[in-house]
């Protein structure tokens, strides 16, 4: 699936579920916020640690709460490493690219009543969910992949499992070509034939549909 089309196909969901608080952690561009606002949602919390993309996410949202921080299991600072060709930076080690000091900030101090959590943080994605407010969370929407590469995300299967474990279910999915991926943010040439999996998680004893 094309990103545009998975931005509409999660909006779909939120119309279902009528949030009251979105976070996105990892908002880059903040592309999402219109599908947002398009589902119906009044608050939203924009998590970014770019500096420049957080500026501009000031500018071109200011209806929306912006965070300049990664967000991590602990605040503190950590280095956030960007690669030359997207803005597909990770705090994980092992991606070549620029490399800036950053905030970092628990998901429940920047968050504490969020019931969706948007977390797209390659790689850093367990730490991020350690810490997440989870006595408040009805949806969780998080990026996994069918092979292990820990610079992007967690396994798809190792996600669901760990989902399950909080009381969540899958609701959807929604493929993208991994391979694809690999040559358009980093120019690398990979034929392995795997997908990246933007994964909606419900928690069971909530969601619209039990």
């Amino acid at each position: 699936m094309r990103a545009s089309e998975i931005r509409e196909a999660v909006a779909a969901v939120l119309v279902e579920l009528r949030p009251a608080h979105l976070v996105h952690v990892g908002a880059h561009d903040g592309e999402e916020v219109a599908h947002y606002r398009a589902a119906g949602v009044d608050r939203i919390t924009l998590v970014e640690p770019i500096p420049e993309l957080a500026a501009r996410l000031r500018q071109r949202h200011p209806d929306a709460t912006v965070v300049e921080a990664a967000c991590s299991d602990v605040d503190g600072t950590a280095v956030l490493r960007i690669p030359a060709r997207t803005n597909m930076a990770t705090l994980v080690d092992g991606l070549e690219g620029r490399e800036v000091q950053v905030a970092t900030r628990r998901l429940d101090g920047i968050a504490p009543d969020a019931d969706v959590a948007v977390i797209d943080v390659q790689g850093h994605e367990y730490a991020v969910l350690s810490a997440a407010p989870w006595e408040t969370l009805r949806a969780v929407v998080v990026e996994t992949c069918t092979v292990e590469d820990p610079t992007l995300s967690p396994t798809y299967e190792s996600m669901v499992e760990y989902m399950a474990g909080r009381g969540f279910v899958e609701v959807a999915h929604f493929p993208r070509d991994y391979d694809w991926i690999q040559r358009w943010a980093f120019g690398r040439k990979t034929e392995t034939g795997a997908e990246v999996r933007d994964v909606i998680f419900i928690r069971e004893d909530t969601h619209p549909w039990s």
